[in-house]
């Protein structure tokens, strides 16, 4: 019975770079791409906040 995890792997892994640009609508959380201005699901604006 060994470790049950590896203490090669880092606890955080860094953020990929082909998530460079995408972001995540507040509203609804679907991952949009850099160049919408809104939400392709919701259509909330992008930089909308929850509040």
């Amino acid at each position: 019975s060994g470790p049950t995890s590896s203490p090669t792997l880092p606890k955080r892994q860094p953020k990929p770079s082909s998530d460079e640009g995408y972001w995540d609508c507040s509203v609804c959380t679907f991952r949009n791409s850099a160049e919408a201005f809104k939400c392709m699901m919701c259509d909330v604006r992008k930089g909308t906040s929850t509040r």
